[in-house]
């Protein structure tokens, strides 16, 4: 080493600190105690939903069967399934203030429909095939009609059209018999459903199209135009 020259004295860099050791399993424990008490956690809080639930449904179904009043010992018409479901349903509703149930008149002559007298109506006048609203508001209305024809060597349209003063509201359309097919008879079944917000002296009708196809005979019953006041500002 020459003359004047010095070692520069070597600095050593402190050795970090241990880092500080944690037993492997201390952690797995930890995590594992503490997703079991989630898990309990979270089952307890489901089967609490559960029972609020159930006894929810309990409670509306108990005050359902409350407000639904015993239906009449007598129903004047009697019809097939569908017809007495609707009239059963009409009859056991709490509403009761505009409502009615008519059945199709055996004897049509126009496209138009006109219906039995003896029909069941309520706070609704009948006029000319007419239904004509006496109480403004939302009202439910269904019209259900039954077809029988013989098929010759052409296919036939048949329509069905809900109107409220004269407009068509609703309508539906089928065409049956295939041309070239020949049988015996064709039963079809056309309904159409409307909530509509109608005032008063507004009229309901409905007209077919091949009117002369409407069965009168074997399901006379199940030709109904049945409306019902749903909601009212009173």
């Amino acid at each position: 080493m020459e003359p004047g020259l010095q070692r520069a004295p070597v600095r050593r860099t402190p050795s970090p600190e241990p880092a500080m050791q944690v037993p492997p399993g201390s952690v797995v424990g930890h995590w594992g105690a503490t997703s079991r008490s989630y898990f309990y956690l979270t089952t307890a809080v489901l089967l609490l939903c559960l029972v609020v639930t159930v006894a929810t449904i309990m409670v509306l179904v108990v005050q359902r069967t409350d407000s639904i009043p015993s239906p009449p010992d007598t129903v004047p018409l009697k019809g097939g399934n569908c017809s007495e479901d609707l009239l059963c349903i009409l009859k056991r509703a709490p509403f009761k203030k505009s409502w009615a149930y008519l059945q199709v008149s055996t004897y049509l002559n126009n496209s138009k429909l006109s219906w039995n007298p003896d029909s069941i109506i309520h706070e609704v006048k009948y006029q000319d095939g007419d239904l004509v609203v006496q109480f403004p508001g939302w009202y439910f209305i269904m019209c259900q009609v039954q077809f029988l024809m013989q098929c010759s060597n052409h296919s036939v349209d048949l329509k069905l059209e809900l109107r409220v003063n004269t407009e068509v509201k609703k309508q539906a359309l089928v065409t049956v018999c295939e041309a070239g097919v020949h049988t015996k008879s064709i039963y079809q079944h056309l309904s159409q459903f409307l909530l509509d917000y109608l005032q008063v002296n507004t009229t309901i009708s409905v007209t077919v199209d091949e009117f002369q196809y409407v069965d009168t005979i074997t399901f006379p019953l199940e030709n109904v135009l049945s409306i019902f006041l749903y909601s009212s500002s009173d």
